[in-house]
């Protein structure tokens, strides 16, 4: 159940129409996402091909995050939020009218994303602006769960969809749900920002300037940060090679595949949240643990995998518990992370910061897919599995350690 909190600014209109306006273009971006991926792997059967569309979406948010920040603080966000959601709307139905030429879905949904970059931040300042000081933590936390919610609800949305529907279907809902997302918006009152336009561009650069010495001017702040921007790295690292690993080495089509796969995360996830919840640990320990708990999980497998000692349906049953513990590892460390973050950021800073983060994501999620594709040529899967789990294991040992030194 909602705390009160939560219900009384869902209550009101426009917080409460702003914040369907978010889940529900998130969820369209995870019906593209996950549409674009599975057809272009289902096409190519390369892992490469996975790499690019993963690109499509990581590149604008590194080149254009700064830029979208801009924009949102000098122009009406509403005009913002309504133009990037009809604009990307319209992206989606190139993509589905030019749907059989699938490379041409590339850069298609690099525009998409170009879209998305100036739809986010006008969309998270939007969100502070339609409510009071004192209930900024709530609202943030609840723009935090719409954004999540929105990915996760609409991949494991798609994945039943695609494997009854398949690929077209599964975009023409995307471009419901972005049309939906765009009437919405025009429902939203006037968001002037505050600040005069001719200031914002050298408040823009003091600000960045003041949030990256702040970063950085704290071991503690700065350790977070880029776990935060690498735990999104690793997904991608993932996200890269499952299409491959599930149709190759589990011997599960991929139509197929994506229909557990989804669900199962999502119960790793919430359980991850659980476990959270009711620890009281230090943030480092709780990242050494996800660590752990991811590495150990990729090492046995692979092992078991590799030894051939079971037959085929015996894998497919252990990859149950594989991606649960998958889910709930990497949760923990992006949560762990991201509350630091929270907690020692100043509130004058924590715009600056999370945007900062957006863009050190993007960039390590760019390059953690193309070592996926590189990795799995040289390793295979099963090597980069292991490797990868070991170095993870060792990254947290060396966490737990330093932990216990450091007091954080």
């Amino acid at each position: 159940m909602l705390p009160n909190s939560y219900i009384q600014i869902l209550k009101r209109r426009d917080f409460f129409i702003l914040s369907l306006i978010i889940f529900v273009g998130q969820a369209a971006s995870a019906f593209l996402i996950l549409s674009l991926i599975v057809s272009v792997f289902l096409k190519t059967g390369s892992n490469l091909g996975v790499s690019g569309v993963i690109v499509s979406f990581t590149i604008p948010a590194f080149f254009l995050m700064a830029f979208a920040g801009f924009f949102a603080d000098a122009l009406d966000r509403r005009k913002i939020i309504i133009l990037a959601n009809i604009f990307i709307a319209l992206v989606v139905l190139v993509i589905i009218v030019s749907q059989s030429a699938i490379y041409a879905s590339i850069p298609l949904s690099f525009f998409y994303f170009v879209g998305n970059t100036f739809f986010i931040p006008a969309s998270s300042a939007a969100t502070a602006q339609l409510v009071s000081k004192d209930e900024l933590l709530v609202a943030n936390s609840i723009f935090i769960f719409t954004l999540a919610g929105g990915v996760l609800l609409g991949l494991f949305a798609a994945s039943i969809i695609y494997f009854f529907f398949g690929a077209k279907i599964t975009l023409i809902i995307c471009e419901f749900l972005l049309i939906m997302a765009a009437s919405l918006s025009f429902f939203l009152p006037k968001l002037l920002p505050a600040a005069k336009s001719h200031d914002l561009l050298a408040q823009q650069i003091i600000s960045i300037w003041r949030g990256l010495v702040y970063i950085f001017g704290s071991k503690t702040l700065w350790f977070f940060f880029v776990t935060f921007a690498a735990a999104q790295g690793v997904i991608f690292f993932g996200i890269t090679l499952a299409p491959g690993f599930f149709t190759e080495i589990i011997g599960i089509p991929l139509k197929q595949a994506i229909i557990f796969i989804f669900p199962m995360i999502g119960i790793g996830v919430l359980l991850g949240m659980y476990f959270i919840q009711k620890t009281r640990m230090y943030e480092l320990y709780l990242i050494s643990i996800g660590n752990s708990i991811v590495g150990l999980t990729l090492v046995i497998f692979g092992l078991l995998i590799k030894t051939q000692l079971f037959p085929s349906w015996v894998i497919v049953f252990l990859s149950v518990p594989f991606l649960i513990f998958l889910g709930s590892g990497v949760i923990v460390i992006m949560v762990a992370s991201r509350t630091v973050i929270q907690t020692k950021v100043p509130n004058e800073h924590q715009g600056i910061v999370f945007g900062a983060n957006i863009i050190l994501a993007s960039l390590i999620a760019t390059i953690m897919s193309i070592l996926a594709v590189i990795f799995e040529v040289v390793f295979g899967y099963l090597g980069t599995f292991v490797l990868g789990g070991m170095a993870l294991i060792i990254a947290g040992v060396l966490l737990g350690y330093f932990g216990k030194r450091w007091k954080y």
